[in-house]
């Protein structure tokens, strides 16, 4: 029984480190549908993951909307913040498949 309940967490339950990289990646394209499951379930039992992913959709609005250049944000900055943005996330992913 042991055996069989590690098989199915490794093939149904994410990790938290699992998890952010695949909510940063499921607004930039589209999930397999079992990703899309197992990121669902995901957010429905951890809070913090489901504030994380709130956080990121948030701060991808912000910087992509209009009224970002109303708040006084050069062309460059919001370019440079869109990088750090980038490269944390890609720092994430690199992290996750090194594990």
């Amino acid at each position: 029984m042991h055996t069989s309940t590690n098989v199915f967490k490794r093939q149904f339950i994410l990790t938290c480190k699992q998890a952010a990289p695949l909510a940063s990646r499921s607004l930039d394209e589209s999930l397999t549908l079992h990703e899309q499951l197992l990121l669902k379930w995901h957010l429905l039992i951890c809070q913090s993951c489901t504030t994380y992913f709130g956080q990121i959709k948030l701060i991808r609005k912000i910087i992509r909307d209009k009224r970002v250049s109303t708040m006084g944000l050069s062309d460059e900055a919001r370019k440079r913040i869109a990088q750090v943005l980038s490269d944390s996330e890609a720092a994430i992913t690199l992290n996750n498949s090194n594990q």
